[in-house]
């Protein structure tokens, strides 16, 4: 993978929605954790988890996973509040 500033997002309707109604987190609030200082672990299904600040400094967690024949393309499944356990290990990191 590269780095993740490098990472493209790609959004459509049902991404920017589920992200918007269901945890109130907005596309450019997403979009910050990539351009700040984020850090990243495994999860399951070849998806990532993504954890690190807005520019206003709230911190996110966000679950991407690579789009099929797009390289370098992620796509955001679901984006909130980081939980306290992943505040921590994102400054132990």
């Amino acid at each position: 993978m590269e780095k993740l500033s490098d990472v493209l997002l790609k959004w459509d309707a049902w991404n920017i929605s589920h992200i918007r109604e269901r945890h109130g987190i907005e596309r450019h609030q997403v979009e910050e954790v990539f351009g700040n200082t984020p850090r990243a672990r495994e999860t399951h299904k070849d998806r990532l988890l993504v954890v690190g600040p807005t520019s206003a400094g709230l911190m996110l967690s966000v679950i991407i996973g690579p789009v099929p024949d797009e390289l370098g393309f992620y796509y955001p499944f679901s984006a909130r509040p980081a939980s306290r356990q992943e505040r921590r290990w994102y400054k132990q990191q």
